[in-house]
């Protein structure tokens, strides 16, 4: 363990969330004493032995080899978990420290986090509420799976004329003449329908505001684009869409892999596992 007086931050900073990455309940208590936050969130792999006190929230993970040889692409993708958790909001001010396997600290500001800077590249094209909300119904899709399997899903949002045009139904559309409340994706009670209209084969059409227009569609394929290797049609289909129209897909893999397209081409990818 290395003391907590090393380690370099201000003090008298008001922090909205840290999170600390160790198993010494003896730094982790340490840590919360001299940081000053709104909330902690503590990462071991001892999960429910370490239980340093009350109102702290913990996410266990495996200590192998893989996480210390790509142990920042693993913080990457911790923080986008918690972000799905529903404890990070933007422009929150963050801190995070680690004793293992590396000790490091990082203090920095949500804003500048991957899919945050995207969300706001895309907000004249989706508003960010719709974002966040079809990221947070993706990861339940590949957390919940069918029957034991994970299976992907599509949702095409924006340009919903040009959409149409250039896909066809493969289901009678189980959104047809429903209320805008129930269309919302931004409601989180619609959600458990979503999940089960997502296990249809084809995609969901939505306009800019997040309302559904159609769910189980399938997209015509523009020849003159490709996707990466060992990408499948769910993902060429999700690039040809944003190429031929003005609309952004989100695209999730059976493997747990969500990849935002825009223009043919992918603009963010984030692993779920």
């Amino acid at each position: 363990m290395f003391p907590v007086a090393d380690l370099l931050f201000d003090e008298d900073k008001e922090y909205d969330l840290s999170i600390i990455v160790s198993d010494d309940v003896e730094f982790i208590i340490s840590v919360m004493d001299k940081v000053s936050s709104d909330r902690n969130i503590v990462l071991t792999s001892k999960g429910k032995d370490v239980n340093v006190r009350e109102g702290v929230i913990y996410y266990t993970y495996n200590r192998n080899l893989e996480n210390s040889i790509y142990f920042m692409n693993f913080i990457e993708r911790l923080i986008f978990r918690i972000f799905l958790g529903g404890y990070i909001e933007k422009d929150m001010d963050i801190l995070l420290i680690s004793d293992y396997p590396f000790k490091f600290l990082l203090d920095f500001n949500s804003s500048a986090m991957p899919f945050y800077r995207v969300m706001t590249d895309l907000q004249d094209k989706v508003d960010k509420e719709v974002m966040e909300a079809l990221l947070k119904i993706l990861f339940e899709i590949n957390r919940e799976g069918r029957e034991g399997n994970h299976h992907g899903s599509l949702f095409i949002v924006g340009d919903v004329d040009k959409v149409m045009e250039q896909s066809k139904p493969l289901v009678i559309n189980p959104y047809h003449g429903q209320d805008n409340s129930i269309r919302s994706i931004t409601v989180k009670d619609n959600w458990e329908s979503v999940k089960e209209f997502a296990q249809l084969d084809g995609a969901f059409i939505l306009d800019a505001r997040g309302l559904i227009v159609a769910a189980g569609r399938y997209l015509h394929v523009d020849p003159q684009v490709q996707t990466m290797g060992g990408l499948g049609g769910r993902h060429l289909a999700a690039a040809s869409i944003t190429y031929s129209t003005d609309c952004v897909s989100f695209a999730l893999s059976s493997s747990g892999t969500i990849r935002i397209f825009q223009n043919g081409k992918i603009i963010l990818k984030e692993d779920l596992n």
